[in-house]
């Protein structure tokens, strides 16, 4: 028995497992119906046409000029005359689901190629969507979501700041007509797609999924497969062509002309070999790092080539991301692969910098270029780890279907000793355990095929989980245990997809070189390395790392603090520098504070206390101006004239938060929703359509048990572990009642109230009555399909869409359930308390202050916010502002807009009170009375509102506010 040393993993334990080479794979499968529901992916869609005997259709090229439609949708379109500099006309898909149909006809069966000439329109910085249907068929997948990128330049050449530190310029757009093949948006595969038409007439249907843009032309075409290098080689020599001598252009990639995405950019290294470098100042010497990851992003280099004839190429980059895996670029010259070895362009993994020599076992490729401009360029390509990828994607789909299966036997927490008969329950369970186990040591065996180091650790997820399939198979018993830890895998096998499909690279530079000239050297000497370091080491001591950008001294000049990462305080600095200050004339310090919620307020109270709180701060959690507020530390809103007008950017239910003794203390910043999520091919397959997804929560009611009777679960938050959140548990139901939190100014709980009391009831009785899970990971969950269905904030809207890449276009996002009103309309309220904007009273610039806070609230300042923050680091940024305005700037797809906007009419944040974290402790005891103790739900609320109650007199009396009782005294004296 041979073992995989560094891992411990055994590579024979394939060996006596059943092949099941003369069984069909769907007949062992037979239950699966979620995937019957859905089209196949390309690879099994080409796979499929392969074995029928389909082969490449020859010599066929077809252009359809865009105004040459058969049928167009009535609304979102619009004819363009001389767009970008084409005479003519051009159709222009404007809204979200317009359409065009064109029909044409082909010679032969076969299979052939398509692509686009397409222009940008203004939108919302997203690069574009379009689908597209044959014979009114999505043919495949991936033909549901296929991107054409936008074009992207740096506005100006990166500023420095008085400390001399480099920073990114913005990235402007740059508008132009493109072509593109219809690709796999993720680049899983290296071609563009082949489809099947047979002989006769078609007609394609393009569709606007997300982004204006104008089509010129459809092309439909025969494939051209591209030649090797050995075929090029060959046709160098039969026209003479000849290397050049003493040449050498170096093109620098942080200085890349185009690029597809604004997320690309500068970066800073360290090795001393990185060109420029500085030691005593931050260079942005690089280009792409983790930024650079994403199936189809692309940049792009202009160089210019002195004497005609035949180079060599190497990049200079680091790749010390993926442990041991190889990543892919396509290489295109001219706009064109010059060969297929290009196609798909390995970067080997190494912990160091490294020189890629373009060539293969033979030698270095040369590359015939004309004298005169010339452009490089890098496209992010995943097609070499496609298949496994596929494979892996498909097993998390079985593994979802069999927990399901599992669970209606068993239940959701079965007993591990009990004889569950599974193989009698459960239709081939073996054989599919088998199965999954096989596609996964495939994987395996075809990841070390493909480059991968014997040993990465990037391996073990598909060797764990292979090994546990095998032991399920060998002992079923045991499965009902191992429940979590399927479901553990099922998350891990899904993660180790999102990885390994986040293909980075960084970038020193492009050297183009004749042959006699030196290969240049990959990583400077350890010890030049270890002198860098240490220096580095030893000025650490004296840098400040609290000031962002410029900082000035001996000046007037604001003050600001904030509480977020470096990256974010970073793009406001450069906000303020290119926009506030130039014109405002006011002058902005920028520091950065702790992010967690108790160490902000201490160093805030403790700045404040003796002198030296800031004139400004940001990123203030919800809870903390009040708090300041009563200690007479912050600057009423209510003082500046403009104060209502800039209120309403907010829905108004998102300032009671920051209001106290007639005064408001805080501006919100951003702000969280809770809506409901569900899984479209779960619904789907228990017969429950997008039209029935719950509305109310007696629509919710009557659901679950449908769910429960097949192993699955609604899900509702609750965290017993954090009982500061319960508060924001309980309040979608108090509010939805027209209940509230206090009442008489705050002096007193209004939790004794009959509308507080029907909403406690219907909290509590999801998990007495209708035994919701007191505690479980809907993520997860959500994912394995054990809760296809449940409430959830902001945060796992972003972990759906980009660490989920299994569940694309199989899950759906509506305003959370309410009440029906006697109106018919739907009470949805609920809130999401966030950060906030605050102006210190001790500020000697007032005025300044509140210029700088409208300024940051504004519509156009939250939407560059937002956009160059997605930019930065990605969707798993995108900024969910409180200015309404601009969250419809930001690139939401308009489905998930249309439902956040529905939900925030209703929204409404519970008031922040002196004491109030009595409430919140006590209606997690209250909670845990009912709940746990079975304790009748109004006993447990008067005793509850009796201990907030007084704890909201006493700290009212230790800040001289008036109470309930001096309140009744005046009142009496009042009367006498």
């Amino acid at each position: 028995m041979w073992w995989n040393q560094s891992r411990g993993f055994d590579n024979s334990a394939m060996e006596g497992v059943p092949v099941y080479a003369d069984v069909d794979e769907s007949s062992i499968l037979e239950s699966d119906s979620v995937n019957s529901k859905l089209e196949a992916s390309y690879l099994s869609y080409y796979e499929e046409k392969q074995q029928d005997g389909a082969k490449d259709s020859s010599d066929f090229t077809l252009a359809i000029p865009s105004e040459d439609y058969t049928a167009i949708s009535a609304e979102g379109t619009e004819v363009m005359t001389d767009l970008g500099g084409k005479p003519g006309k051009v159709l222009a898909l404007k809204a979200e689901d317009s359409w065009v149909e064109y029909t044409f006809t082909v010679p032969a069966d076969g299979l052939y190629q398509m692509g686009m000439e397409y222009y940008a329109l203004p939108g919302k910085r997203s690069s574009i969507i379009r689908s597209v249907k044959i014979d009114g068929e999505y043919l495949f997948s991936q033909v549901k979501k296929m991107e054409f990128q936008r074009m992207w330049k740096e506005s100006a050449e990166p500023w420095l700041d008085n400390q001399g530190n480099e920073f990114n310029p913005k990235r402007e757009e740059v508008t132009g007509w493109q072509y593109r093949e219809f690709r796999d948006a993720e680049a899983r595969t290296a071609d563009p797609f082949r489809f099947y038409l047979t002989k006769g007439e078609h007609t394609v249907k393009l569709e606007a999924i997300r982004e204006p843009a104008a089509l010129s032309e459809l092309r439909i075409f025969s494939p051209e497969p591209l030649p090797t290098y050995a075929e090029v080689k060959q046709e160098y020599e039969n026209k003479g062509y000849k290397p050049v001598q003493n040449q050498v252009i170096k093109i620098q990639a942080e200085e890349s002309s185009l690029r597809s995405d604004p997320t690309l950019k500068r970066i800073e290294d360290r090795e001393p070999l990185t060109e420029p470098f500085n030691k005593d100042a931050i260079v942005l010497n690089s280009f792409g790092g983790v930024g650079w990851r994403t199936g189809g992003q692309w940049a792009e280099w202009d160089f210019e080539i002195p004497e005609t004839g035949l180079y060599n190429i190497a990049i200079r980059y680091g790749q010390w991301f993926l442990n041991g895996i190889p990543v892919e670029r396509r290489i295109m010259i001219d706009g064109e692969v010059p060969f297929q070895e290009l196609n798909a362009l390995k970067f080997p993994y190494k912990a160091e910098w490294q020189v890629n020599k373009l060539g293969n076992e033979d030698g270095e490729y040369f590359f015939y270029l004309e004298q005169g401009k010339h452009t490089l360029r890098m496209e992010v390509q995943v097609s070499g780890v496609g298949g496994m990828i596929e494979a892996v994607l498909n097993t998390t789909h079985k593994m979802s279907l069999l927990g399901r299966e599992i669970t209606q036997v068993t239940g959701t927490n079965p007993d591990p000793n009990g004889d569950w008969q599974l193989e009698q329950n459960i239709p081939n369970l073996v054989p599919r355990l088998h199965l999954m186990a096989r596609t996964l040591d495939d994987a395996v065996q075809d990841m070390y095929a493909f480059g991968v180091a014997d040993g990465s650790s990037e391996l073990s997820t598909l060797y764990e989980a292979r090994d546990r399939f095998l032991e399920m198979a060998k002992d079923t018993s045991s499965i009902p245990g191992r429940l979590q830890q399927f479901t553990d895998l099922q998350s891990s096998l899904g993660l180790w997809v999102n990885g390994l499909m986040k293909q980075s690279i960084v970038m020193d530079y492009i050297e183009v070189k004749s042959e006699d000239q030196p290969w240049p050297k990959d990583a400077a000497p350890w010890y030049t390395r270890v002198g860098t370091m240490t220096y580095d080491f030893f000025s650490s001591f004296t840098k400040d790392y609290s000031g962002i950008g410029n900082t000035y001294k001996n000046e007037k000049v604001l003050d600001v603090w904030i509480s977020r990462g470096r990256d974010w305080a970073e793009i406001i600095k450069q906000m303020v520098d290119e926009d506030f200050t130039p014109n405002t004339g006011i002058k902005v310090n920028v520091n950065i504070i702790p992010t967690l919620a108790a160490d902000q307020k201490q160093i805030l109270l403790l700045a404040n206390t003796a002198g030296l709180a800031p004139d400004v701060a940001l990123g203030v959690e919800g809870e903390v101006p009040i708090d300041f507020a009563v200690r007479n530390s912050l600057v009423n809103l209510n003082e500046f004239s403009d104060y209502q007008e800039v209120a309403e950017r907010f829905r108004a239910g998102a300032l009671i938060p920051y209001k106290y003794d007639n005064g408001d203390f805080a501006l919100p910043e951003n702000q969280n929703f809770t809506m409901l999520f569900y899984r479209k091919d779960i619904m789907a397959q228990l017969g429950i359509s997008e039209k029935d997804i719950p509305n109310t929560w007696q629509e919710v009611m009557e659901l679950i048990p449908v769910l429960q009777q097949n192993g699955m679960d609604f899900y509702y938050p609750h965290a017993p572990n954090n009982p500061s959140l319960a508060i924001n548990e309980f309040a979608p139901f108090l509010f939805q009642y027209g209940g509230d939190f206090y009442k008489n100014n705050g002096m007193l709980s209004d939790l004794d109230s009959p509308e507080a009391l029907t909403a406690m009831k219907m909290w509590t009785g999801l998990f007495t009555n209708y035994k919701l899970q007191k505690q479980a990971d809907f993520y997860n969950r959500f994912r394995s399909g054990e809760m296809p269905i449940g409430v959830a904030d902001y945060s796992t809207y972003i972990l759906l869409s980009t660490a989920a890449p299994e569940l694309t276009g199989w899950w759906g996002m509506k305003p959370m359930p309410g009440i029906e009103q006697a109106d018919g309309q739907i009470n949805r309220s609920t809130g999401g308390l966030a950060q906030t904007g605050i102006i210190f009273k001790d500020t000697d610039m007032k005025e300044e202050s509140w210029e700088f806070l409208k300024w940051w609230t504004s519509a156009d300042a939250q939407e560059n916010f937002g956009s160059e923050l997605e930019s930065l680091l990605g969707v798993e940024a995108r900024w969910n502002t409180a200015n309404v305005e601009a969250l419809k700037r930001l690139p939401w797809q308009q489905d998930d807009i249309d439902a956040i906007m529905e939900q925030w009419e209703w929204f409404k944040e519970r008031e922040v009170v002196l004491g109030g974290y009595y409430t919140t402790r006590h209606i997690a005891n209250i909670w845990n009375e009912i709940v746990l103790n079975g304790k009748f739900p109004r006993e447990a609320m008067e005793q509850g509102v009796r201990e907030i109650n007084k704890e909201l007199s006493k700290k009212r009396e230790e800040f001289g506010i008036e109470t309930s009782q001096t309140s009744s005294a005046k009142e009496e004296g009042g009367q006498k």
